[in-house]
């Protein structure tokens, strides 16, 4: 692995925003990852604390991994989503909530 060193560095929550993640979820993918860089507070404080560096390269890694792991394969096995607009439901059910939709698909 090179030095990463002068490349991009991304924190958690800025990736979370790229990827369309939680940050916590992000936090986790990162936890143990090779090249990440972590900072922890000197624990003065009640609660410590970790700022969490990652590096292009691992984030573009990671990325690959993780799209690998979804694969074509099971993007073809997923079902298109159904449009139902609101003008083509009856105006009362018959519990008479209109909060409540259940469709058979």
């Amino acid at each position: 692995m090179g030095s990463c060193a002068f490349e991009k560095h991304y924190r958690v929550k800025e990736l979370a925003g790229l990827w369309g993640l939680s940050p916590k979820t992000v936090s986790r993918i990162f936890a143990d990852e090779a090249g990440v860089i972590r900072v922890a507070n000197d624990g003065t404080r009640k609660r410590k604390y970790a700022t969490i560096s990652i590096p292009e390269s691992v984030a573009s890694r990671v990325h690959e991994k993780l799209g690998n792991v979804i694969g074509p394969e099971i993007m073809q096995e997923t079902r298109p989503v159904r449009i139902i607009r609101l003008a083509e439901l009856p105006a009362t059910s018959q519990t008479g909530r209109r909060s409540v939709i259940r469709a058979k698909i």
